[in-house]
């Protein structure tokens, strides 16, 4: 009697794979900061970028933070620090406790004025000067690609949160294609985005697509629009194939709305 042979099972593990490096990633950063951060209090508006370095403050978002003072920008409240660009939220959080806003506290001195003799009103009234209305700031047209956050603050609807994240946005997707992705920012309601329409454009030439057949699962997983499942299959199909030459390949990866909207941002390159 022949033995009877049972299939060994298989299992899917990449969901509790996704989950375990995002959790692993979670714990390595906060213990990067936790070990790398000296926060002591400190003016937003005056501070330098060897102080922020000081407080542990890495050297990219430290030198932003410079350009942007340099550039006339101003931090409002405390937790305007969130809109430098590169400056994770995690760090941005920590220092808000430590923000002094450092407020004019001189006295204000009281016109005195003596008592005067009323005089008698005169027949005829002298009319009183009115002050010149100045004419309304014109606001220049920006373009989404190769604004920084301090060009878009001066933008209507636009505030300094959500023009750090525009800038982080447009840094994951690798440029925008289109005004209508600004609506896929975090926050960025409808009446933000009605007031600013008039004032924005983008350069398509900007743009920085990934080259599907060279990039990593990382990198892949790393667009907005593609997750780690997607990813982990592209990158799967592409060892299979050994080139992936045409989104026709991907048909079964990628629905037909996530396709128009990768179209931008792929390249098949040999």
């Amino acid at each position: 009697m022949l033995p009877i042979i049972i299939p060994t099972p298989k299992y899917d593990f990449s969901e509790w794979e996704e989950q375990v490096a995002t959790y692993q990633k979670h714990l390595d950063s906060l213990s990067r900061e936790k070990n790398r951060l000296h926060l002591v209090p400190f003016n937003p508006n005056k501070v330098t970028r060897d102080e922020l370095m000081a407080m542990g403050i890495p050297e990219k978002p430290a030198s932003n933070w410079a350009n942007y003072l340099r550039k006339g920008g101003h931090f409002r409240k405390p937790e305007d620090v969130g809109k430098i660009y590169g400056l994770s939220d995690s760090i941005s959080e920590k220092l808000v406790p430590f923000v002094r806003m450092v407020e004019d506290t001189m006295p204000r001195v009281k016109r005195i004025v003596k008592n005067r003799p009323l005089r008698k009103s005169s027949a005829v009234k002298k009319p009183r000067l009115q002050a010149a209305v100045p004419d309304k700031i014109a606001i220049p047209v920006v373009d989404l690609n190769r604004a920084d956050s301090v060009d878009l603050e001066k933008l209507p609807g636009i505030g300094p949160v959500l023009a750090g994240r525009i800038v982080k946005y447009r840094r994951l997707l690798g440029g925008y294609y289109s005004v209508g992705q600004l609506k896929e920012v975090y926050g960025l309601r409808g009446e933000h985005y009605n007031k600013a329409l008039p004032y924005l454009k983008v350069a398509k030439d900007s743009l920085h697509p990934i080259q599907i057949n060279f990039a990593s699962l990382g990198d892949l997983a790393r667009h907005p629009y593609i997750n780690y499942r997607e990813a982990k299959a592209v990158v799967n199909k592409r060892e299979k194939l050994g080139k992936i030459e045409s989104f026709d390949v991907l048909e079964d990866i990628f629905l037909p709305e996530k396709v128009e909207k990768l179209h931008p941002y792929i390249i098949f390159a040999p």
